[in-house]
């Protein structure tokens, strides 16, 4: 997939700022697809098709939802940002496999890898968090 890295990178481009500029990590969606997606832009080749078609699936949702807000009286908006939120999670499944399995098989050779890598990991909740 020799054009991954400029897929990616324009998708990336249309996740919401607070996503791109979040200082601190967040379990959110959008903040938990960056951090992927950090780790996939490492070497954009190894983003399977699957990811690279899901993240054109949530670009074209996020453009509808955006488009959608801007217009109060639509009443359809409640269900666009509920496909949306299945969009980013599936987004998150399938590009999140192709990182988890770069974080595996190339953390020791790629000096930039293991701290995106420990970014994607799935932290433990505390009491009370859902």
């Amino acid at each position: 997939m020799k054009k991954a890295l400029p897929v990616l990178a324009v998708l990336l481009a249309g996740l919401p700022l607070s996503a791109q500029a979040a200082p601190h990590p967040k379990n959110d969606p959008a903040s938990v697809l960056n951090r992927i997606l950090a780790v996939l832009q490492t070497d954009p080749d190894s983003a399977s098709d699957s990811c690279v078609e899901a993240l054109k699936e949530l670009h074209k949702t996020q453009k509808i939802v955006a488009d959608q807000d801007t217009d109060s009286t639509n009443q359809d908006a409640a269900v666009a940002r509920d496909v949306l939120e299945s969009d980013f999670e599936e987004t998150i499944e399938v590009c999140g496999a192709d990182a988890r399995t770069m974080c595996r098989t190339r953390a020791e050779t790629n000096p930039k890898l293991p701290p995106l890598c420990a970014a994607i990991r799935p932290r433990p909740q505390a009491d009370g968090e859902d």
